[in-house]
């Protein structure tokens, strides 16, 4: 008799425990994603301007992380004992590597290296084509005998998925920010004989650390035949303009700003917020995206 067949083997799990592992298994990666989503300082209240400013990148990143809870719950109900051929591991491992890099890529945050953003779809298209060539070679070759675990091989996918699936997310938020940043502007007048005041209020959120925001008044003089509001025609005279760098967090708190002028001299006053980089010419922050404006009649 084989004394082997006489070994008390290990017991298989049950179907009720794989579903608690799997249980466990979802909510840690969950809770994982969650944290590291939190450690970015992303709110409840930006969740919906991302969805509606990034949503199909945020679709790409659902895709990921659904690709890795799959990965990791068919991990639990692979036998330990069942292998594949090495070359179709490699092609897997490679295949999930590329896909990771083309995210980075995809994600663009601006004013990033254009050079770095080459490397990386580089760097991708040679991870697909080293993929594409371990599946060619073995199905031409067959090799007899598999050599690595499926299990390990699902686990170290769900790994580079969720990682993937993460860093996609944290680049969504911090793309979100970088074109989706105004400058927050309030203003009102106060009118009291032939002087008249113009109170500014104005914020901004997560600014990067080379951009500031720049206020600036102008009048419509009396007279004038300028009946446009934003932008001012060149008949418009200057009147202030200042010039507001954010703190260490990047955020310009509610700063008010009293600017006098002359009722007997302006018909209209617009008064415009733009966010401005170091060393940008000042008519590209005007017409840029982020910038905002208040016209203003005066009686």
């Amino acid at each position: 008799m084989d004394p082997s067949k006489n070994e008390v083997q290990p017991p298989r799990p049950n179907s009720a425990e794989r579903l608690g592992d799997v249980g466990n298994l979802l909510g840690l990666l969950l809770a994982g994603f969650a944290g590291a989503l939190n450690l970015v300082g992303l709110s409840h209240a930006e969740l919906t301007t991302i969805l509606r400013n990034q949503g199909i990148l945020v679709g790409f990143a659902s895709f990921l992380l659904l690709g890795a809870l799959i990965s990791a719950i068919s991990s639990i109900f692979v036998e330990r004992g069942y292998r594949i051929h090495l070359w179709i591991a490699g092609a897997v491992v490679s295949g999930l590597l590329a896909i990771a890099l083309f995210a980075v890529y995809a994600v663009r945050i601006p004013k990033t290296a254009t050079w770095g953003r080459g490397w990386t779809l580089g760097c991708s298209l040679l991870l697909a084509a080293l993929a594409a060539a371990g599946i060619a070679a073995w199905v031409i070759r067959r090799p007899a005998r598999p050599a690595i675990s499926l299990q390990f091989t699902l686990l170290i996918a769900s790994a580079i998925l969720f990682s993937s699936a993460t860093t996609t997310a944290v680049r969504v938020e911090a793309r979100n920010q970088a074109v989706a940043t105004f400058p927050q502007l309030e203003v009102s007048t106060d009118l009291k004989g032939d002087i008249g005041e113009a109170s500014a209020t104005v914020s901004a959120t997560k600014m990067r650390d080379y951009e500031h925001v720049t206020l600036e008044v102008y009048g419509a003089p009396r007279g004038s035949s300028a009946k446009e509001r934003w932008p001012c025609p060149d008949k418009c005279k200057f009147i202030a303009d200042i010039d507001i760098n954010p703190d260490s967090f990047g955020n310009v708190e509610k700063k008010v700003f009293k600017i006098p002028f002359l009722r007997s001299r302006y018909k209209h006053l617009t008064v415009a917020a733009y966010i401005c980089e170091a060393g940008q010419e000042r008519k590209d922050c005007q017409f840029g995206e982020k910038n905002t404006a208040w016209d203003l009649a005066i009686d």
